[in-house]
């Protein structure tokens, strides 16, 4: 399924990995959140 499909732009995956690898502990409670709660 395409970003687009979900809402997004196609920039939008490459700038979300760059904001999460520059902030670990984010990073590791956002893994831990369900798909549905990741997309708020």
């Amino acid at each position: 399924m395409s970003m687009e499909v979900e809402g997004f732009d196609d920039d939008f995956p490459s700038s979300m990995f760059d904001y999460l690898v520059g902030r670990e502990s984010e990073t590791k409670v956002f893994l831990a959140k369900s798909t549905k709660h990741r997309k708020t």
